[in-house]
């Protein structure tokens, strides 16, 4: 074999290695080279018995030497129990989010989440285009994983904390401390207001937006970590111990 064709499956090996689950076409994406080329190269590794294959759907998914008697399973099992530990401590995160802080490829994650999720580990809800995760055993509630859902959005969560610093504060003192469109705010002050996190002052009135359960809320925002570390909120914490 030509050293050009060894080279080509050296990269391809390395990268299988690095990254189980990688189909044809992302194979030939990152290596910058033809699908035809990529697909020849992995049928000869594979006759070789330098990979194996495992179809899911309409992909062929590849990995290192013999992947069901249990090569991958150390690397494979090591991951899995990043993501579940992450996903036990931080219910609610994403898929982008998780793989971003396990400094790991979308598409690798997105692999041990399907597998995760038919093994039972994992559980997951969507939500605005957003899968969230949880752990299958979690004790997390129903209700407690919409809210979850909703503090992990930026605005929702800053708005929370804005309040419970500066309670009773008018719907244009909020809009402008946070920077944000009148329209945008009443949009997600809605969705507080509909999971009883927020009160809704009656129309006319002059009174302002409250947390409606202050402590409730911070001891749900330590439990699940929310806390952001923002100094002006210090004494907020302080406050509500």
């Amino acid at each position: 074999m030509k050293f050009l064709e060894l080279e080509i499956q050296r990269k391809i090996y390395n990268l299988i290695a690095k990254n189980p689950g990688l189909d044809l076409s992302k194979i030939a994406q990152i290596l910058n080279i033809r699908a035809s080329q990529a697909g020849y190269h992995l049928q000869l590794m594979e006759k070789d018995g330098l990979i194996s294959v495992i179809k899911e759907a309409e992909y062929k998914r590849y990995y290192i030497g013999d992947f069901r008697a249990g090569i991958q399973d150390r690397r494979i099992l090591r991951t899995r129990r990043k993501i579940y530990d992450l996903i036990s401590k931080n219910p609610g995160l994403h898929l982008s989010k998780i793989a971003e802080i396990l400094n790991i490829r979308i598409s690798l994650a997105e692999y041990h989440f399907q597998q995760m999720e038919k093994d039972k580990l994992i559980t997951a809800i969507k939500e605005r285009g957003y899968k969230r995760y949880y752990v299958e055993d979690s004790e997390v509630g129903t209700k407690d994983k919409k809210i979850l859902s909703l503090f992990r959005q930026e605005i929702p969560l800053k708005i929370v904390l804005f309040l419970l610093r500066y309670p009773n504060s008018r719907h244009k003192e909020i809009a402008e401390n946070l920077g944000l469109t009148t329209s945008a705010l009443s949009y997600h002050l809605n969705k507080l207001v509909k999971y009883a996190i927020v009160n809704a002052p009656a129309s006319g009135e002059e009174k302002g937006y409250n947390i409606i359960n202050k402590k409730e809320i911070v001891t749900f925002l330590r439990k699940y970590q929310l806390q952001v570390v923002i100094d002006r909120f210090t004494e907020t914490w302080e406050d509500l111990k």
